[in-house]
Parts: C-alpha cells; sequence; structure tokens
C-alpha cells in the first residue's frame, strides 16, 4: 500500500515533495519545543487543487492525516505524537501562499501559508489590523492555525480567533472526502473548479455574499460577564466551535475569512506585579466588570514561568526583536539543520541548537527592564 501511495503522491505534487526518509522528515515530524513521532511521507502540495489530490490519496489509503503549515508551535499540535495505529502523512502547506483583500480591506481570506505577520504588514499601510500577531503558544504562526485552534487567549476585546466563513474538507460518515465551501464566495461547483479559482482570485465582488461572523462580535459582553458559573475563556469553549474554528486538525481546510479591524492608536502597556492573587483577581474584576473601556489585551504569568523566560528566552526575544515573526519559518529550518548534524557527532548533546543559542545569548544584554527583574 505504501508504495502505491508514494506513486500517487509524487504524481501529484512532484518527486521532491514527497520526503520519507528520516532525515529529510525529522523538521515536519519534531515541534520547536514539544512534540515528535513517526510519519510515513511528508508532502508539499503548491495548489490547493494539489492538496485537494494528496488527501483524496491519503483518505483512499487510510491513513491518518496531519496538517501542518508553519511549525512553529510551542505545543506540539502540528506533529505526530505517540501511537495511531495507523501510518501517519503530514502535509505540509507553506507552499500555498495568498492572502486576498475583499470587501473594502473590511475582510481577509487568507490561504494555509498565509501567517499572521504577513496579514498584518499587507493591512498596516492601509489603517487596519488583524484580529491578533503573536501568541503565548505559536510564533510565527498560520491564520489558519490560528482559527483551527481558537488562538488569541490573551485578547480581552477581539476574543478568540473565530470564523463562521470557510472553505475545508471533511470525510463524512461512509467514509467519502468532500469539499465544503462556507465562504459565502461564489466559486464554480466542482471542488477542483472552486479551489483553483479561489486561488486564483477569479471571482467578483458580485460573487461574494455578506456572509456570516468574521470574528466573535459577542466576546467583549461574554468577558464581562465576571459572576458567571464557567470562566470567559477556556479551550475546547462550545460556543466558539464551529465548523473550521477550534476544529483542531479534524478538518482540512483551505481557506478562512476573517474580519480585520480599524488600526489601535494611542495605546499603552502597563506592568503589574503582586505576590498575591486575590489582589490581582480583584483587579480582573475591576477591570472587566466596571471599566467602561476593555483592555485591548491582557497576559499573565507566573513567577516560575517569569524566571524561565528570563534565563531562557532571551535568545527567542532578540531574534523577534532584531528579524520579526516573518523570518522564524527559515529560522527553525535552519536550527533543525544543525540539529541533524549534531545528532551526527556522539560528542554533541541532544538539542544542541537550542543549547547554544541560550549559550550565546548570555552575552547580550538583559532583555528586561531592571525595574521588573527587581520586583
Amino acid at each position: 500500500m505504501s508504495a502505491d501511495l508514494f506513486i500517487r503522491l509524487r504524481q501529484i505534487v512532484g518527486e521532491n515533495h514527497v520526503l520519507t526518509e528520516a532525515a529529510q522528515t525529522r523538521r515536519y515530524r519534531e515541534g520547536y519545543r514539544f512534540g515528535s513521532g513517526e510519519a510515513l511521507a511528508v508532502v508539499r502540495p503548491a495548489t490547493l487543487v494539489e492538496y485537494w489530490r494528496v488527501l483524496q490519496a491519503c483518505a483512499a489509503a487510510d491513513v491518518v492525516i496531519i496538517s501542518q503549515a508553519a511549525n512553529t508551535g510551542l505545543t506540539g499540535g502540528s506533529t505526530p505524537s505517540g501511537g495511531y495505529g495507523r501510518a501517519v502523512v503530514i502535509i505540509h502547506t507553506m507552499r500555498i501562499k495568498g492572502i486576498q483583500l475583499i470587501n473594502d480591506n473590511r475582510q481577509a481570506v487568507c490561504l494555509p501559508a498565509a501567517t499572521l505577520h504577513e496579514l498584518e504588514s499587507l493591512l498596516k499601510p492601509l489603517g487596519r489590523e488583524p484580529h491578533s500577531v503573536i501568541g503565548s503558544s505559536c510564533i510565527g504562526a498560520s491564520v489558519i492555525g490560528g482559527v483551527c485552534n481558537n488562538s488569541g487567549g490573551a485578547l480581552v476585546q477581539r476574543g478568540p480567533a473565530y470564523t463562521e466563513m470557510a472553505l475545508y474538507a471533511q470525510i463524512d460518515a461512509s467514509g467519502t472526502l468532500n469539499l465544503v465551501n462556507h465562504l459565502g464566495i461564489n466559486l464554480g461547483d466542482s471542488p477542483e473548479e472552486i479551489l483553483d479559482n479561489l486561488q486564483n482570485g477569479r471571482y467578483q465582488r458580485k460573487d461574494i455574499a455578506a456572509g456570516t461572523h468574521g470574528h466573535d462580535h459577542a466576546y467583549c459582553q461574554h468577558v464581562r460577564q465576571i459572576d458567571a458559573d464557567t470562566p470567559a475563556r477556556f479551550n475546547a469553549d462550545p460556543s466558539r466551535l464551529h465548523q473550521a474554528s477550534g476544529s483542531a486538525g479534524r478538518l482540512a481546510v483551505f481557506a478562512v475569512r476573517l474580519d480585520t479591524f480599524p488600526a489601535t492608536e494611542q495605546t499603552a502597556v502597563f506592568y503589574i506585579g503582586s505576590a498575591h492573587t486575590a489582589t490581582l483577581t480583584r483587579l480582573r474584576r475591576e477591570m472587566l466588570g466596571n471599566f467602561a473601556n476593555l483592555p485591548v489585551s491582557g497576559e499573565y504569568i507566573h513567577r516560575d514561568a517569569f524566571d524561565l523566560a528570563e534565563q531562557y528566552g532571551k535568545d527567542m526575544f532578540y531574534v523577534i526583536k532584531h528579524f520579526g515573526t516573518q523570518h522564524l519559518p527559515n529560522l527553525f529550518a535552519a536550527k533543525a539543520a544543525v540539529d541533524r548534524f549534531a545528532a551526527r557527532m556522539p560528542f554533541l548533546p541532544r538539542h544542541f541548537a537550542d543549547r547554544a543559542l541560550q549559550a550565546l545569548s548570555r552575552l547580550l544584554p538583559a532583555h528586561l527592564p531592571p525595574r521588573l527583574t527587581d520586583f
């Protein structure tokens, strides 16, 4: 079966984009900080139509499918982990690039390789910004990855990434792979026609329906319910699971349609520290329950995590500060290449690249202000 599947995959994407050797697939099978496992192959389609055909071939072969974008997550969600009882194929989608702004730039249609940084850069000259920029669990993240995982837990006004407009594939109860177009854009009838028309922008303004929600409109009221029986934000909240949103790998998502927002101006950042959780609880309740304007975002960090970040996060801090998140996928690829080389040298430790970067970072100036570290 594997041989037949390899032949079909190579027919679809080309010989160079079906990786089967362990050394070739390692960077796709291992997360940056967490998560690793085995994979029969890594496939890198270049178009939405190729992606669809790869899905068809994998579904027919009854293999486990893991769709992966930049693989820059810190929680292991885009890599194999543990046993599945079946062979695993990773579909790496970073060759399928594209962001299409519609409705006078008030919405964006993002393809699998579109990243938050690319969307931010595209919108900035237009005086607009995306739902979120960078999160605590993903750096250099794809837009679709954020939607599929309801990312954005620190966002108080906008809430987690959410949309009710998406184009995706799913396997139904009979085992049939189906394409579902809920983008609200008329793109044709057959799956390949729909996918090809979308990627090449072959639609007009009259083909774009009003659609439904492109972000969670109710969250800014929901988060103010400080006396509710349940938290305002928790993983797999049923009220924020809708098709692609929160699908977490159960669907293969080709595109999402999201709202954009007027750029926030005149913002200020406040750092608040306390040794007493009750103090922070009172502050949170006051801000959410009584402030006229909600904070744009809010993040928390325990002292132990703060100390770890101070010691081991300096290398990542300087990379993001001086190079930006747009270069992270290439930097991660370079790190993976260094680790592959080091693995062949028995005298070098595991995770050599991480250790080397952290050692070098000790030579750099402190990245946190003294006022924070003195607290």
